[in-house]
């Protein structure tokens, strides 16, 4: 009788922690227009994961995602391909369009970061919008800090600071605009975020 009930609680055991591996790391929380992933039309509560490309067609389409720990990220006519998605590691490749992202602290073995074609953007915990195009890769920040990383080398980039990355352009983070900064914070407030 006790050999059956240990058999029962180890196998209950590891059901148990066999779900909790396979809970999702971020959803789609929220959709404004079209948006796809792996070219299939997406829906509210579509869990977010590893290789997946996430497409907003038309530039005023978004799509929000939240994940299990608190962070909140607004895709903005992007296209976006998951590289990394676990508890410990997110890593967004934006192809193009724009990113507003507010990352709760992260712990000493967490990390945070989204690339484009000219950076890597890490980050520990604030609140920050990237825009990737042809012409440039734009980064703001809003609150805290975020390690802005290219070939030329690296630099942070602080609270109300923005830098643009393009040929010709010194890797140098400069005081952001007010109305750069409004804007930001003006979508931040439309995904809820407190101030």
């Amino acid at each position: 009788m006790k050999f059956k009930m240990l058999i029962t609680s180890l196998f209950l055991a590891l059901s148990i922690t066999a779900h909790a591996e396979f809970m999702a790391v971020a959803n789609i929380s929220k959709i404004h227009g079209s948006a796809f992933i792996n070219k299939e039309k997406i829906k509210v509560g579509a869990e977010v994961a590893e290789g997946m490309t996430i497409t907003m067609p038309k530039a005023g389409d978004f799509v929000e995602v939240k994940f299990q720990n608190g962070h909140l990220v607004r895709f903005l006519g992007a296209t976006v391909k998951v590289e990394n998605l676990n508890p410990k590691t997110t890593l967004f490749n934006l192809i193009k369009g724009k990113i507003y992202s507010a990352i709760k602290p992260l712990s000493q073995n967490e990390t945070f970061t989204v690339k484009t074609s000219r950076a890597s953007f890490a980050v520990r915990g604030t609140r920050f919008f990237i825009d990737e195009s042809k012409k440039n890769s734009y980064l703001c920040v809003c609150e805290g800090v975020v390690n802005t990383k290219t070939d030329k080398g690296e630099v942070d980039v602080k609270k109300d600071e923005d830098i643009t990355l393009a040929p010709k352009r010194n890797l140098k983070a400069t005081l952001a605009t007010k109305s750069m900064i409004d804007m930001s914070n003006a979508v931040f407030k439309d995904m809820g975020i407190q101030f």
